[in-house]
């Protein structure tokens, strides 16, 4: 008998409809498996046999031929097993299934016929709900937190394969829902509170701002002077994610097998790569998944030590940071990865790192200082809008100063001018001051001849591009955001241009 079962594949973080073609004809008994599949579906045979044997359910008994179409595209994972089991039963008619084609079969069976959760879910569910949502998807338990999410869509999530196949046989089956089983929250990160950081005023300053308008910023001082503590302190000042960026985060985290918690992610993504990471970590790559600057979409990468990262790695940064999407050529396939994400890096000023500090020697001679910071490239310090000198705080100070804000008192500030930025965006997929094109920036600027004037006179002196220019002014919208003001004055652009000096020193 022939037997066809509906499943999923995925490419990047796009999901692509499978047909698991089962045929059972009479002769020797026997087992083949064609359609593209990888070492992990090419052993599903071992999983699902043993795991039919333990739900009581006989083997293959009789010549058994599964095709996964379309046989041009590669099967890799577990996934499949699920979908291969319930097509195998259904052919040797040990099971009926009435309309077998509306169900979608996701997940990895164990040998005693457990299900275990398996990646991608959720891009399954919200693929099925756009295109599909009559389907319904059938999933192990401990993945039900991510298909409910899409609340739209038909969800059954039993825990074994013998649960499953009495599910399906139901006359009138009861679905999982979001209200009936409050999945397991997104975990939050316990991140650093800015109440922490004594003194340092303009840091703080320019990471609110960074918060606010998502602008890329870079901390540059001494060892210790407390660099990558502020940066610790951003993701507790980050605005509150919007359902659709949350959606866009968690598809991500699932297809890379980084987020098993369930439910739709609560807070952005503060990403802080080690700096021996690769070109294929960091823009993605490896078996067509995604890499840092994507799992740091609609959020923070930071990348601590800026100069020690390998130069390719950080070169290919600078499309996605002009994009917000990465695009990789691989011999497995062409793919495109969200990457909108706000780069934060801290570096100290020289190889010994005192050369900024007014309490300690610098003993680098001024060639390898040169050498040392040619390593950051003039294109990606351009893309840089908020370059700040962190200054080393004395010992003595520090125990002395007051207790500064605390991160959520900054964070209702930064949530003020997101909602600012918002209703002035209307409609648009990015409302985010640092994404803006051209054209958009042009339009919402609001201001007049002396501040433009002045804003002209500032880029010819300092020599900036184009580019350069036009991240000042995003910069001076974004200040002018937190002092809730619909005008750019002077003084917001005086500020914004304050933080392309280090560049102007430096490129210099």
């Amino acid at each position: 008998m022939f037997k066809k079962v509906r499943s999923a594949a995925l490419r990047g973080i796009e999901a692509i409809p499978v047909e698991i073609e089962v045929d059972s004809s009479e002769g020797l008994p026997g087992f083949s498996l064609v359609g593209l599949p990888d070492n992990a579906v090419r052993e599903a045979r071992e999983r699902v046999i043993s795991a039919m044997r333990s739900c009581g359910f006989y083997g293959c008994s009789s010549r058994m031929t599964v095709n996964m179409s379309p046989a041009d595209l590669r099967k890799e994972g577990a996934a499949f097993d699920l979908g291969l089991a319930i097509g195998i039963l259904a052919a040797t008619e040990q099971i009926a299934v009435p309309n077998l084609e509306n169900f979608l079969f996701l997940g990895e069976l164990s040998l005693d016929g457990r299900l275990r959760p398996v990646h991608g879910i959720l891009a399954v569910a919200a693929n099925l709900a756009r295109y599909s949502p009559q389907t319904i998807l059938v999933v192990p338990y401990e993945n039900r937190g991510e298909a409910v999410c899409v609340e739209e869509l038909k969800v059954i999530a039993p825990k074994t394969l013998e649960e499953c196949v009495k599910r399906l046989q139901e006359p009138e089956r009861v679905y999982c829902s979001c209200h009936e089983e409050n999945p397991v929250p997104a975990t939050q990160t316990k991140t650093a509170d800015f109440s922490q950081v004594y003194g340092m005023a303009a840091v703080k300053r320019a990471l609110e701002i960074s918060a606010a308008g998502a602008h890329n910023f870079l901390l540059v001082g001494s060892p210790g002077s407390g660099k990558t503590l502020c940066a610790r302190c951003l993701p507790g000042i980050l605005p509150a994610m919007r359902r659709n960026e949350s959606l866009e985060s968690t598809i991500i985290h699932s297809c890379a097998g980084v987020f098993d918690s369930g439910g739709l992610m609560k807070s952005r993504p503060f990403r802080a790569p080690h700096h021996t990471a690769t070109v294929a970590s960091l823009v993605g790559g490896m078996r067509l998944r995604p890499g840092e600057a994507s799992l740091a979409h609609n959020g923070v990468l930071f990348l601590d030590e800026l100069p020690e990262f390998q130069r390719a790695a950080l070169e290919c940064l600078r499309q996605p940071l002009e994009e917000g999407v990465v695009r990789l050529n691989r011999a497995l396939g062409s793919v495109n990865f969200p990457a909108n994400f706000v780069l934060g890096a801290a570096m100290n000023p020289c190889p010994c790192g005192y050369a900024m500090d007014k309490r300690r020697d610098c003993r680098c001679m001024p060639d390898t200082i040169k050498r040392y910071r040619a390593k950051v490239s003039g294109p990606l310090l351009d893309r840089i809008d908020l370059q700040v000198s962190v200054p080393s705080v004395p010992i003595d100070e520090s125990r002395a100063a007051k207790t500064g804000e605390n991160s959520a008192e900054i964070q209702k500030r930064v949530e003020a001018a997101c909602k600012i930025q918002e209703n002035r965006l209307d409609g648009r997929k990015s409302f985010r001051n640092g994404h803006l094109d051209g054209k958009t920036l042009k339009e919402i600027l609001f201001w007049d001849s002396d501040a433009e004037n002045f804003a002209l006179k500032a880029a010819e002196k300092w020599r900036m591009s184009h580019r350069g220019y036009d991240r000042i002014l995003k910069v001076a919208r974004t200040i002018a955001d937190l002092r809730q003001s619909s005008r750019v004055e002077r003084s917001d652009l005086a500020e914004a241009i304050q933080y392309r000096a280090l560049e102007a020193v430096w490129m210099n």
